[in-house]
């Protein structure tokens, strides 16, 4: 009998989330393809663009001294991009490159000096030009900083935000695209970072939330693409509501400084 008993609590404790090795039921939901939120041809695009980002900022010691804060964000969502670019269900011409892509910028996102950080951007413009890796290796997991990534969507967004009114088309189209595409890669990375928040015990919202932003960018990215100013507005308000609802759960202090403006 004691041993039956034994058993029981022993079930229990490990149903219950006790115990070493335990895995947590707040898992993050599947992925869906990539291309479904994020084309390749704009996120392959969007590494260029913050591999230059990066040059500049490490383009003398008095760049770095001004632009130091840029490195850690951008650096972060060149990881993100990475893996997106990596785990894509299309062709792409960083697929292979990816894990080092990944590594790359995860260890320049740690850069404190200027020498290192020249370094570190030396070896990401190399990481992406090489074809070493296996995509198959990859899966989506944590990468990066949330809180570099965090503190680079509102860049993102102002960006966005200027492009996605489609004054000129043939322009600003492909920009809104990229934006988009990578606000999106960086929603879906942002599921794995849950235990990194403020509140971790509400998992199960932060899941809602990153799913929203996700959306909401995919259908920017596709209004984009396709040059309708109507849907790509509908989604930059959908884009919107779904920053406001996180901040009103994670960070409050956010949504209050959107508040006074």
């Amino acid at each position: 009998m004691k041993s039956l008993l034994w058993t029981v609590l022993v079930v229990t404790l490990v149903y219950l989330g006790f115990g070493a090795g335990t895995v947590s039921a707040d898992e993050p939901p599947k992925s869906p393809p990539v291309s479904e939120f994020a084309p390749a041809a704009d996120l392959a695009k969007q590494v260029e663009y913050y591999l230059n980002r990066l040059e500049k900022a490490v383009a003398s010691n008095e760049d770095y001294t001004d632009l130091a804060d840029r490195v850690p964000k951008d650096a972060s969502t060149i990881a993100v991009i990475g893996m997106a670019l990596g785990l894509h269900d299309t062709d792409n011409e960083y697929k292979l490159a990816a894990p080092g892509m990944i590594a790359a910028a995860e260890k320049l996102s740690n850069a404190k000096d200027y020498a290192t950080a020249k370094a570190g951007v030396e070896s990401l413009q190399k990481a992406t030009k090489a074809n070493p890796g296996d995509s198959t290796k990859i899966e989506w997991q944590k990468v990066a900083s949330l809180e570099e990534l965090m503190l680079a969507v509102p860049g993102i967004n102002t960006n966005l935000k200027r492009n996605a009114r489609l004054r000129r088309p043939k322009s600003d189209g492909p920009r809104a695209a990229g934006h988009a595409a990578v606000l999106a890669a960086i929603a879906e990375a942002s599921l794995y970072h849950s235990a990194d928040t403020e509140k971790p015990e509400l998992a199960k919202e932060w899941f809602k939330y990153c799913v929203q932003m996700r959306e909401g960018a995919a259908q920017v990215n596709a209004a984009a693409n396709k040059g309708d100013k109507e849907a790509a507005m509908a989604g930059m308000k959908n884009l919107a509501q779904s920053c406001d609802d996180c901040h009103e759960v994670f960070h409050r202090e956010a949504l209050e400084k959107e508040d006074a403006r």
